[in-house]
Parts: structure tokens; sequence; C-alpha cells
């Protein structure tokens, strides 16, 4: 059995080299614990070099049976306490693709959960882009309802919305009203107003006409009443595509008048003025602004 000490990587320049030093002595034991694999000289292990953890990894990918879900559940704890946020994210997200068996969820929302910890948005993706595998699988949306119900306990917010607009692409061509419901839910456990305004722009593609019409108006009234008014106009052009044009012009208007009397002035010179924070919020309006001409400056 390989012990435990692996569980307490502390965060320190040598605690990196451990990390490749712990996991290699985990593929040691286990090599050694199933001595009847077949072709085990493939496997040898060279002392010359460090072996990458990707090598590793793939080794046990092919390999079958219970020893095979063995390691890798104890490799996927090794890898949700390593500390370093680059590390964890690297292992985990080899490991996720050869995920598989009776707990394949319950691993992968376990993955998912250590990821969420992870401050850096560009790691968090590393192991939600590793996710790919199994969307591509029969039983797909079974697993994305899984991750949106799990995904509402997660403590960050932006973890949540990252989850939620990785998966929703994943959606297309599904008419699941169970998997929009647990992605509502989500959204609604997500703190920040404009993230969830994101959020219901990123669903609205894949929901029937009548759910369409509630988010659209819950997602407007979210734009209109945003306490920061320079975001205002950005928010709502994330929810005008989804509008008729009429609609459109008196959203338009709104924007204008809660954003003040220079919008217009503002947008005709934000090359000139892109410094200014509301400059670039409005500019986001560029698209529809040619359907109104009655905006003053």
């Amino acid at each position: 059995m390989v012990e435990d000490s692996y569980v307490n990587i502390k965060q320190n320049s040598s605690d990196r080299d451990r990390v490749f030093e712990e996991f290699n002595k985990l593929f040691e034991n286990f090599m050694a614990k199933n001595s009847t694999v077949k072709d085990l000289e493939c496997f040898e292990i060279l002392e010359t070099e460090k072996i990458a953890l990707d090598n590793r990894v793939t080794t046990v990918s092919q390999l079958k049976g219970p020893e095979k879900e063995e390691f890798i559940e104890k490799a996927l704890d090794f890898a949700c306490n390593i500390q370093y946020g680059d590390l964890r994210a690297q292992t985990l997200s080899l490991l996720v693709p050869i995920l598989e068996g009776p707990r394949k969820v319950e691993l992968i929302e376990k993955a998912l959960y250590s990821s969420s910890n992870i401050q850096d948005e560009v790691e968090r993706a590393l192991v939600l882009s590793s996710l790919v595998r199994h969307l591509r699988e029969p039983g797909k949306e079974e697993l994305i309802e899984h991750i949106f119900a799990f995904s509402f306990k997660i403590q960050y917010g932006d973890a949540k919305f990252q989850i939620l607009s990785s998966l929703v692409p994943h959606l297309s061509g599904s008419k699941n009203e169970a998997i929009m419901e647990k992605a509502l839910e989500l959204v609604s456990g997500i703190i920040s107003e404009y993230q969830r305004i994101e959020s219901f722009s990123l669903l609205l593609p894949y929901m029937d006409e009548q759910r369409k019409e509630e988010i659209i108006e819950q997602a407007l009234e979210l734009a209109l009443n945003l306490r920061d008014k320079d975001v205002r106009p950005q928010a709502l052009s994330l929810i005008i595509p989804y509008l008729d044009e009429s609609r459109q012009k008196e959203i338009i208007e709104k924007a204008a008048y809660l954003g003040g009397n220079g919008i217009q002035f503002e947008y005709l010179h934000r090359r000139a003025s892109a410094i200014l924070r509301r400059s670039e919020a409005l500019s986001s309006l560029a698209p529809y602004l040619d359907i109104s001409c009655s905006i003053s400056s």
C-alpha cells in the first residue's frame, strides 16, 4: 500500500519535485502489486531520467480490470491534494479522460470540485477541456445533468460559470428539459448578476419559446438594474440578439437613457476615448445602434 504522506504536499520548490517522486512511487507500487500484467518490461522504471506524468497515465490507460480502477482512484486522490494549481490541473486533466467504471460520474465530480478551488481560470479550463472525451460518448446528457446538479454546490461563482460555459456547447440538439432545469438551478447559485446574465445568454438558444421569453425578461430586469450603470449596456447587448426588432429598439433607448446623454457621442468617438470605461461598455452595443436613429446626443 502507498503511504498517505503524499496527501500533505506543501507549497515550496522542493515539493514540486516531490509531486513527481510521489506519483512515481504510487505507480511503482501499483506495478509491483500487479506483477502478473503482461509485458511488464515495457513499464520498466528508468533510473536515469524523470518519467513524465503523462507517460505514467498513458501506461495505466492501456490496462484493464479492477486493478486499473483501483490505481486511478488512488491517483485521483493524489491529484486532488496537490497544492500547486498548475500541477493539480495537469494531473487531473490527464486522469479525467481515462475515468471509467460504475463510479465514473462520482470521480469526475470529485475532479471538478478539486479544480474549482484552483484560482487560475486557464488551469481550471485545462481540466474542463479534458471532459470532451466523455461528452462524445453515449449518455453524455445524463453526465451533463449530473455535473450541473453537482456544480450548484461549488463555492465559487466564477468556477460555476466556467463549468456552465464549458458544457453548454455540448447541448446542441438536446431537448432534455431536465438538463435545462439543472442548468438554470446552477445559474441561480451564481452570485454575480452580470455572470448570471452571461449564463442566461448562453442557455437561451437551447430553450423552448415559452421558457426563452421568461428568461429574457428575467435577464433584462437584471441588466437594467445592475448597480454599476457603466456595464448595463454591455449586459443588455448579451440579450438584445434574442429580441425582435421593435423590442431591440426599445431596449437600446433604455440603455441610452440609463447610461446618460453622452452615449451616442461616446460611441461615435469610442476610439479616441477608449481609455474611458463607459465608452468600452457602450461599444458593445455597436451592432445594434443602426436600428435606432432616435438616440439623442
